[in-house]
């Protein structure tokens, strides 16, 4: 079974992800914020990340950088969340490094299907 870990800061949307990931077959792990996301991730074998773009203590951006130094996690799949969905963002937040980007309020069926092909390309 694949894991999923989803940082979010918003309590309703990260039980919402999670719920619609664990019913899809995806175990899940949860964080709150960037930091509890990168703590989440040392002590989880993680297959996927979700981020939202804007959580308080580091966002998505920072916990991207921080996981993309380590060389074994240059091809690990990770989404963008953002609510801020303008022209030229996607661009710039697959120029930053990662592999898709969603906008919210967050199609399900789009985010479940994502997650199945990105896992499915990493393998």
């Amino acid at each position: 079974m694949k894991t999923v870990l989803i940082a979010e800061d918003r309590d309703a949307s990260r039980e919402l992800l999670a719920i619609v990931l664990t019913s899809a077959g995806y175990n899940v792990v949860t964080a709150i914020d960037g930091v509890d996301a990168l703590e989440q991730f040392a002590a989880n074998v993680i297959d996927l990340v979700i981020l939202d773009i804007h959580m308080p203590r580091l966002d998505g951006f920072g916990v991207l950088r921080q996981l993309r130094t380590v060389p074994a996690h240059a091809d690990l799949p990770v989404i963008a969340l953002t609510a801020s969905a303008m022209a030229g963002d996607r661009d710039s937040v697959i120029a930053a490094g990662f592999s898709e980007y969603i906008s919210k309020p967050v199609n399900m069926s789009l985010l479940r299907r994502e997650v199945a092909r990105l896992l499915e390309k990493k393998q």
